[in-house]
């Protein structure tokens, strides 16, 4: 059985790439994950829906909680529950906002499938991941020549996220929402030069830019990326 990772870009439709597409669409199966356990399709399986509405999805609940033992229980439990219905399965499509291999929640979905079932293979595709689209929306180049860039979840341990900061020319920082510790947002202010923040990137009835101080106050929404510059 193969399961295929695809990234399909941050939420705009028009950025899914067309190896996507074309595995989507010879698949079996398409296993769309939803954040929620109720009826409201997530932002993924609107784009596979958009391009393929006639295709079969099936919805996984994959719960947002830090506790990976529980999170596994119960993505397991629901892979239990349409067992009998893709056992058969030569290839089963799973997308994923961004890229497929960062921050991806396939590799949640992966390691459970392999508990399950005994001959998981899996191929990823990638995608256009957040920060480059949110680069482009602010018409930024990211880093330039030897200039360091670093990739930053908000969610992290706020004395990794100073001593990554504090070693960076440039970075994105996903998940700001969870940038409650006054520190990092100071020091972001003292240290970096150019501080934009882009919220639904690539998303044009949805999308917002701020700029300097304004970037890192009011951070509210999930889909959000802060793009910092020391030059």
């Amino acid at each position: 059985m193969k399961f295929i990772i695809a990234g399909i870009g941050p939420g705009n439709p028009d950025l899914i790439t067309l190896s996507a597409l074309n595995e989507a669409e010879s698949s079996d199966f398409i296993l769309v994950p939803r954040a929620h356990d109720d009826d409201k399709p997530g932002t993924a399986e609107k784009i596979i829906a958009q391009h393929l509405p006639e295709k079969k999805i099936i919805h996984i609940y994959f719960p947002m909680i830090k506790n990976s033992k529980r999170r596994g229980e119960i993505i397991s439990e629901q892979l239990l529950n349409i067992k009998d219905k893709i056992k058969f399965a030569k290839k089963i499509f799973f997308p994923v906002i961004g890229d497929s291999v960062l921050y991806s929640t396939g590799a949640y979905l992966i390691e459970e499938a392999k508990k399950i079932f005994s001959d998981v293979e899996v191929n990823f595709i990638p995608g256009i991941s957040a920060h480059s689209v949110a680069c482009a929306c602010a018409k930024k180049f990211m880093a330039m020549s030897e200039e360091i860039f670093s990739v930053i979840p908000g969610t992290a341990d706020p004395e990794k996220i100073l001593s990554v900061l504090k070693n960076s020319d440039a970075a994105a920082i996903y998940k700001p929402t969870a940038l409650k510790n006054k520190n990092i947002i100071d020091f972001v202010k003292g240290l970096f030069k150019k501080i934009i923040r882009v919220d639904f990137a690539g998303i044009p009835e949805k999308e917002k830019i701020f700029y300097g101080s304004e970037a890192l106050e009011n951070i509210n929404e999930y889909l959000s990326i802060i793009l910092i510059w020391k030059n």
